[in-house]
C-alpha cells in the first residue's frame, strides 16, 4: 500500500472520528435542552451547574479526562427522567410530597437510565444517572447501594446536586419571579442557606456523602466565592466577553429558553454561541458580567 493511500485513509478516518464526535455532542446538547424544560423552579440552569461543577470536582480528584467528560455529561442529563412530570410535583421539595408523589419522584433516576442506555455511547453516563441519588449508608434510591458500590461520578453529582438544590431551588414565594442580578456578597438569607448546606455536607461526609468529594467541592466553591467578591459588575458587549467572566443575571430568549444562567462562568465554547444568539436578536448585545 502506497504512503499516499495510507495518508488518505488516515485523513478519512480522522474525518469520520470528527463527524462521530460532533454527532455525539449534538445528541448530548439535544438531550440537555430537553432536560432544561424541567428546570422552571430553579434560579438559573440546574443541569449546567451540576455538569460543570461535577466535572471540575472530578478533575481535581485526578480522574481521567474520559471520566471527567462522562461525569459532566451525566451531570447535564441527571434529571432527564423527570421529563413529563407534572408541575405540581416538580415545584415541590421532597419533604413536601405525598407518599404517592414521593414514589413517582424516586423513579426518575431509573427512568433516566432507561432513556440513556439506549445509546451505545452513553452506557456509563446512564449508570451514573441511575445512581445519583444513592448514599454511602444505603439510605438513597432506587437500589439502596452502599459505599464503593456507588460510581464515583454519581457520588460527585450527589454532593453538587444537594448544594444547588439548597441554594437555587426557588422558595415558594419566589417561584414565578425571574432572578435579578445579585451582588457578589449574598444576602443574609442566602448566606445562611450557604452556611447550612456546607455544614450539612461536612457533617454527613463519610456517612452519607463521599468524604473526598465533599472536601474537594467545598474547596472549589469557597475559592470561587472569594474570587467573585473581588470582581466588578460591568455591561460587556458579547463580542468582547472573555473566558472566566461570570454572568450576573439570567438571559432568556423571547420564547423563554434559558441561554445563559446567572453565576455561570464563561468558557471558550460558550463565547461564539452567545455571539450568535445576540446576532439573531435572541439576547442583548451587552451582558452584565462580573469581571
Amino acid at each position: 500500500m502506497s504512503s499516499l493511500l495510507v495518508h488518505e485513509l488516515e485523513q478519512q478516518l480522522r474525518q469520520l472520528e470528527t463527524q462521530l464526535a460532533e454527532s455525539f455532542m449534538q445528541t448530548v446538547e439535544l438531550l440537555s435542552t430537553l432536560v432544561a424544560a424541567v428546570e422552571r423552579f430553579y434560579e438559573g440552569s440546574h443541569c449546567r451547574f451540576i455538569g460543570y461543577k461535577a466535572a471540575e470536582v472530578a478533575r481535581r480528584l485526578g480522574l481521567s479526562e474520559v471520566e471527567v467528560f462522562e461525569i459532566q455529561v451525566a451531570g447535564l442529563l441527571h434529571d432527564i427522567g423527570k421529563i413529563g412530570y407534572p408541575d405540581a410535583l416538580l415545584q415541590k421539595f421532597p419533604t413536601e410530597m405525598t407518599a404517592e408523589e414521593r414514589h413517582l419522584y424516586e423513579r426518575h433516576p431509573e427512568l433516566g437510565w432507561h432513556i440513556l442506555r439506549k445509546h451505545s455511547g452513553l452506557q456509563t453516563v446512564a449508570e451514573i444517572v441511575l445512581q445519583h441519588h444513592e448514599r454511602l449508608d444505603g439510605s438513597g434510591f432506587p437500589r439502596h447501594l452502599r459505599g464503593r458500590q456507588i460510581h464515583i461520578g454519581a457520588a460527585i453529582i450527589a454532593v453538587v446536586d444537594v448544594f444547588h438544590n439548597a441554594l437555587y431551588r426557588r422558595r415558594r414565594e419566589a417561584r414565578y419571579r425571574h432572578a435579578a442580578p445579585t451582588a457578589p456578597v449574598p444576602s443574609p438569607e442566602e448566606q445562611q442557606r450557604y452556611i447550612q448546606v456546607l455544614r450539612h455536607l461536612e457533617e454527613k461526609a463519610g456517612s452519607v456523602y463521599h468524604p473526598a468529594v465533599v472536601r474537594t467541592f467545598i474547596e472549589l466553591v469557597e475559592e470561587e466565592r472569594r474570587a467573585l467578591g473581588q470582581r466588578l459588575l460591568q455591561a460587556v458587549a458579547v463580542n468582547q466577553l472573555r473566558e472566566g467572566m461570570v454572568v450576573a443575571e439570567n438571559y432568556y430568549t423571547p420564547y423563554g429558553l434559558l441561554v445563559i444562567a446567572q453565576g455561570e462562568r464563561l468558557t471558550s465554547a460558550m463565547l461564539p454561541v452567545l455571539v450568535r444568539f445576540a446576532e439573531l436578536g435572541e439576547i442583548p448585545h451587552k451582558l452584565l458580567v462580573w469581571v
